[in-house]
């Protein structure tokens, strides 16, 4: 998996600016001279974590399975945009090359039954051209590969992070929330 912040740093400072101006809105503060991580700082400690949803980042991130997609795709505060199974499976499936991401500690034997389980869905395709992607797409595993790019506000990255780096996450999304953290 590879996580890319997409996001320029002058836009990410443009952000913190508008957020800490939106913070100091909300006390009646504008109009004085500020520093923008300094307000942002004081507000996050105070627990009034609303004015980060003023910044919001985005990262391409490839190679991640369709079970951590799903996953992923519970937080309610992001924009998903998806690489298509709909418009690339049959190309993935005809090349014999269906990106599969295997968590490390999935037994060899299941992982060998997946495989298996591709090629047969592979070698139906070439006996049956026309079979519809919608069709197709039902037959997929989770542990099929996707990229997407992902949009968050900074409030929801957080609880993100938080939460999905927890030991009872599930492992590839723990590894995620640890490469989104260090993109930034």
């Amino acid at each position: 998996m590879k996580v890319t912040l997409l996001t320029s740093h002058q836009s990410i400072a443009d952000m913190e600016s508008f957020a800490a101006l939106a913070a100091l809105t909300c006390h009646a503060n504008t109009g004085k001279d500020y520093i923008p991580h300094e307000v942002l700082g004081r507000i996050i400690k105070a627990g009034h974590e609303s004015i980060l949803e003023h910044i919001a980042l985005s990262f391409n991130v490839e190679s991640i399975s369709r079970a951590c997609l799903q996953e992923l795709a519970r937080h309610r505060h992001l924009s998903l945009s998806v690489e298509s199974t709909r418009h690339t499976l049959k190309q993935y499936l005809r090349k014999g090359s269906i990106p599969i991401g295997f968590p490390d500690d999935m037994e060899r034997s299941l992982q060998s039954m997946i495989g298996g389980y591709i090629k047969a869905i592979s070698e139906y395709l070439m006996l049956h051209p026309d079979t519809p992607n919608d069709q197709v797409k039902y037959a997929i595993p989770e542990v099929v590969g996707t990229n997407l790019v992902l949009t968050s506000n900074v409030r929801e990255l957080r609880h993100i992070i938080k939460l999905r780096t927890a030991p009872a996450a599930l492992e590839e999304f723990r590894d995620l929330a640890r490469k989104l953290y260090e993109a930034v």
